[in-house]
């Protein structure tokens, strides 16, 4: 009598586990970000989805991305394998994509030359034009002196993103009495924002603020923007910061404008896309 055989072993004569043709006993991944049919992504996007799991293991595995410019993906605009971040959700940067075009994507599970079931396929439809390289704003060299710079990364890895939590929720009795938003305006730095951001910094001098490229000068009260009033960016990737998008973005404070504002802390890296600035302050 033949010995019994692993379900997750089961092939059929093709090499195939699943109807689909996939190969290996994994659920599809689950697409995150951009949302279903979300419009004025960046070109450069960033997508997200939570990871393929093994149907009989639980373990974790690479997965692919595809960005076509049909729901067939019988041209390919972009392909590649995504990376686990610090939430366990797998993110991959796109090359970049055609402007003011719907694009469809997918992800699944590999291992050597098996592969999982795809994804859904999401679509999103890009910006109108490529997003700006980031503010022009002449360095002015008004902080203080920084802290050491980690070493950057291995080629094809980055940084853990720092824990910045405790730090940030202990800062408001510190640095409440600062206006938030003296301007009235919601994307530059301000007095509250800028001495966080130098706290920090004194420790770690890859914190700086978020550039914000999803915003204008028509969001800012018809000045230019220069960074999120509430947000931080934290380099993770190889060469100079100013201006790289290999970020992650944390949300420090609830709100944007107002004296004594309360603090928080929503890391909502691969939402939206975001660089490095030192907002006029600091260049590295």
């Amino acid at each position: 009598m033949a010995s019994p055989v692993s379900p997750s072993a089961v092939t059929s004569l093709g090499g195939a586990l699943n109807a689909d043709g996939s190969t290996m006993k994994t659920t599809a991944p689950n697409g995150v970000f951009p949302l279903a049919d979300a419009t004025n992504v960046p070109v450069v996007a960033i997508l997200t989805v939570q990871g393929a799991r093994g149907v009989h293991l639980i373990t974790t595995f690479a997965h692919r991305f595809q960005v076509a410019d049909s729901d067939s993906f019988g041209t390919i605009l972009s392909t590649g394998m995504g990376a686990i971040d610090p939430q366990g959700l797998i993110r991959f940067t796109t090359d970049s994509l055609p402007a003011a075009k719907k694009v469809f994507w997918r992800s699944r599970a590999e291992s050597d030359d098996k592969f999982g079931p795809w994804s859904p396929v999401m679509a999103f439809t890009t910006v109108g034009a490529a997003p700006p390289a980031g503010p022009s704003t002449p360095i002015i060299g008004n902080a203080p002196p920084a802290g050491p710079r980690p070493a950057d990364p291995p080629a094809g890895s980055r940084l853990p993103l720092p824990d910045a939590r405790p730090f940030i929720n202990q800062a408001q009795g510190r640095l409440g009495s600062l206006a938030s938003c003296p301007n009235g305006r919601k994307y530059e730095n301000n007095p509250w924002l800028d001495a966080l951001v130098d706290a920090l910094r004194a420790d770690n001098s890859r914190w700086g603020y978020n550039g914000k490229p999803t915003r204008s000068a028509a969001d800012n009260s018809g000045f230019p923007v220069i960074a999120a009033g509430d947000e931080l960016a934290y380099h993770y990737g190889a060469g100079p910061s100013l201006n790289s998008r290999d970020v992650y973005l944390i949300d420090a404070l609830a709100g944007h404008c107002g004296d004594n504002p309360s603090t928080t802390y929503r890391d909502f890296t691969g939402e939206e896309q975001g660089f490095w600035t030192g907002a006029g302050r600091f260049s590295q």
